[in-house]
C-alpha cells in the first residue's frame, strides 16, 4: 500500500486575518480587567472551601497542616488577590495601545498561570494526602472516585480562570491584536493558527481529527466524569456476613411469685346440713395452669443468645451473604435538624456496632459509621443493598423530595428495613407526616409484645423499652406481606447508645437499647436474605 501525502493548501496562510483590529485589542483589555475580578472573588471565597474540606473531620485539618498544604493554600488565597490587582491594573494600562502594556499584558497572564497551577497542585495533592492516610470523610471511606470528585469540587473555580487565561494569552499572541500595540503588520503568528484551526477545524484532516480526540478526552475527564459522579455519586455494596446459624433466644431467668393462700366457704359447723363444694382453684389441675401462668421471664443482660444466623447452620451468618462481610451502620441525611444526633462525637453507632460484634461474634465492623441522602438508596446493586437504614433527628425533618420518596418507599418494599428513632416531639411530628408520605396506602401499626422482633435474639416479653417517650410509649412499624419494613420507635432509643458523658442512662437502660438493636438488625439481615434468595431463584 503506498503513502499517500496530503497537500496543504498554499493559500491557507493567505487568508487569516493579520491587520490590526482595534476590537480584538478592546476585547482583551476588558476581558483582563473582568479577570481581575474574579481573581476578588477567588480570594475571598476559596478559603471557605480549605474550611469546608477540613471541618468535615478534624484529622483532615491537622494533616493538612502537618504537610503544609494549608499554609500553601493560604499563601494562594493572598497571592489571588495580588494577581487580581495587577489584572485591573494591567487592563486598564493596555488601553494605551504601547508596546510595555503589551509586555504587561503577557507578565498578567504568566502570573495568573503560576497562582493557579500552584493552587490546582496543592489541591491535587491535598484531597489524595488525604486518601493516602485512611481518613474518612463524613464518616465514609475515601477511594479514587471520591477523591477525584472531592478534587474537582475544591478546583473547578481555578481551572475556569486557567482556561479563560489561555484564552486570552492566544488572542494576545494573534498578529491583528499585536499590531494594535506595535504599529506594526506581519505574518500570522501562533494565536492566529491556533484560533482558525478552531474556526475552521485545521487545514490537516490529521491534525482536525486528534484534536477533537484530545480536547474531548480533557473534557470527559475533567468535567463530564466529575459531574456525573456528583450527581448520582458511589456506594460500596453491602455485604452481609456468609455463613448459617440457628439462634436462640437469650437465656432468661424464672421469677416465682409467691402464690396467694386461697380462702373457701363452709357452713356452719353445727348446722344441720353441712354443704362443702370444692373450689375449682382447688383442684390439681387447676394447680398446675396457675404454676405455669404466673412464670415471669426477664431478659437477662449476661445472657448469651445462640450463633446468629439463618440456614440451620452452627457457626453463624446467612447463606446469600459474603465471605469478606463487613456491617455496617449507614443512616440516611433527610437535611433537617439533628439528622445525624449521637452520630457524631458521641459515637452511637459506633458503640452500637461494638456492642453488635461483641454479643454476636461477628467481629469485621465498620471502624466508622456513614451517612448518605435518601437518593443514593437507588445506586446500590440489586444483591448488595444494605439490609437497613437508620433515620433520626432532634427537630424537624428536611424536605424530602417526592423523587427521594419514593426510592426509601422501594428500598423497603424490595427487602430493605427503614430503623427510625425520634430524638424530640417535633421529629415525631415530622416523621410521622412524613412516612404516610412514602406509604400512604400503609398506616403505623403498634406492634404486639409477643411479636418476632421482640423475641430473638433477646426476649423482651413487654414489648420495645419506652426509654424517653417523645411520641409514646409504643414502637410503631409498617408492614408489607408479612414482614416489617419500617420501625419506629418514638423513644430516642440511640440516645442510650452514646458515650458515657453524653447521656445520663443507667446500665440497664443501655443494655436493653443495645440488645433492642440487635434484634432489629437481626430481623433485618434474616428479611435482607429472603429477598436476595427468592431474587436469585
Amino acid at each position: 500500500m503506498q503513502n499517500r501525502r496530503i497537500e496543504l493548501p498554499t493559500e491557507w496562510v493567505d487568508e487569516i486575518p493579520t491587520g490590526p483590529s482595534p476590537f480584538k485589542a478592546g476585547v482583551v483589555s476588558i476581558a483582563l480587567i473582568l479577570l481581575g475580578g474574579l481573581g476578588v472573588a477567588a480570594g475571598f471565597l476559596m478559603p471557605w472551601l480549605l474550611v469546608y474540606v477540613g471541618g468535615r473531620n478534624a484529622d483532615v485539618a491537622i494533616l493538612l497542616e502537618n504537610n503544609h498544604i494549608g499554609p500553601s493554600l493560604r499563601i494562594c488565597f493572598v497571592s489571588f488577590l495580588g494577581v487580581a490587582a495587577l489584572c485591573v491594573a494591567a487592563g486598564a494600562i493596555s488601553l494605551t495601545r504601547i508596546r510595555a502594556s503589551y509586555y504587561l499584558l503577557l507578565a498578567t497572564l504568566i502570573a495568573v498561570y503560576v497562582v493557579t497551577v500552584a493552587y490546582v497542585s496543592l489541591t491535587w495533592r491535598g484531597v489524595f494526602s488525604i486518601l493516602d492516610a485512611d481518613i474518612e470523610l463524613d464518616g465514609s471511606p475515601l477511594d479514587k472516585a471520591t477523591t477525584l470528585q472531592l478534587w474537582w469540587k475544591v478546583s473547578w473555580p481555578a481551572l475556569l480562570v486557567l482556561a479563560y487565561a489561555v484564552w486570552l494569552n492566544v488572542m494576545l499572541r494573534s498578529r491583528s491584536v499585536h499590531a494594535v500595540f506595535f504599529k506594526a503588520s506581519g505574518s500570522p503568528m501562533s494565536g492566529d493558527r491556533t484560533l482558525e484551526d478552531l474556526r475552521t477545524h485545521g487545514r490537516d484532516p490529521r491534525h482536525r481529527k486528534s484534536l477533537y480526540a484530545s480536547v474531548l478526552t480533557h473534557l470527559m475527564i475533567l468535567v463530564i466524569i466529575p459531574y456525573l459522579l456528583s450527581i448520582g455519586g458511589c456506594v460500596e455494596a453491602y455485604k452481609v456476613p456468609k455463613g448459617s446459624g440457628n439462634p436462640v433466644v437469650a437465656m432468661v431467668k424464672v421469677v416465682q411469685p409467691k402464690k396467694k393462700k386461697k380462702k373457701t366457704l363452709t357452713l356452719r359447723p353445727n348446722s344441720a346440713i353441712i354443704f362443702d363444694q370444692p373450689d375449682l382453684d382447688n383442684t390439681e389441675v387447676d394447680q398446675v395452669m396457675e404454676k405455669q401462668t404466673q412464670l415471669t421471664y426477664e431478659a437477662s443482660a449476661n445472657a448469651k443468645a445462640g450463633k446468629m444466623g439463618k440456614g440451620g447452620g452452627t457457626d453463624g451468618g446467612w447463606p446469600e451473604g459474603m465471605e469478606d462481610y463487613k456491617v455496617r451502620f449507614i443512616r440516611l441525611d433527610h437535611g433537617g435538624a439533628g439528622w445525624d444526633d449521637g452520630m457524631d462525637q458521641t459515637d452511637a453507632d459506633i458503640n452500637f456496632l461494638r456492642n453488635f460484634a461483641q454479643a454476636t461474634g461477628f467481629k469485621k465492623i465498620a471502624r466508622k459509621g456513614e451517612s448518605h441522602s435518601i437518593a443514593l438508596l437507588s445506586k446500590y446493586p440489586d444483591d448488595g443493598f444494605p439490609p437497613f437504614v437508620y433515620l433520626t433527628g432532634n427537630g424537624n425533618m428536611g424536605r424530602v423530595s417526592s423523587a427521594d420518596a419514593k426510592i426509601l418507599r422501594e428500598y423497603c418494599l424490595k427487602g430493605g428495613m427503614l430503623i427510625a428513632d425520634a430524638g424530640s416531639e417535633s421529629f415525631h411530628r415530622s416523621f410521622t407526616h412524613f412516612i404516610r408520605q412514602v406509604f400512604p396506602d400503609k398506616p403505623l401499626l403498634d406492634i404486639a409484645d409477643d411479636d418476632m422482633l421482640y423475641q430473638l435474639p433477646y426476649g423482651f416479653p413487654d414489648g420495645a423499652p419506652a426509654f424517653w417517650h417523645h411520641g409514646g410509649r409504643r414502637a410503631l412499624g409498617i408492614k408489607h406481606e408479612g414482614r416489617w419494613i419500617a420501625f419506629y420507635h418514638p423513644g430516642d432509643m440511640n440516645d442510650a447508645w452514646k458515650s458515657p458523658g453524653y447521656t445520663d442512662v443507667t446500665p440497664e437502660m443501655r443494655d436493653a437499647a443495645m440488645n433492642l438493636g440487635i434484634n432489629l438488625v437481626y430481623y433485618s439481615f434474616n428479611q435482607w436474605n429472603d429477598a436476595i434468595a427468592k431474587q436469585r431463584k
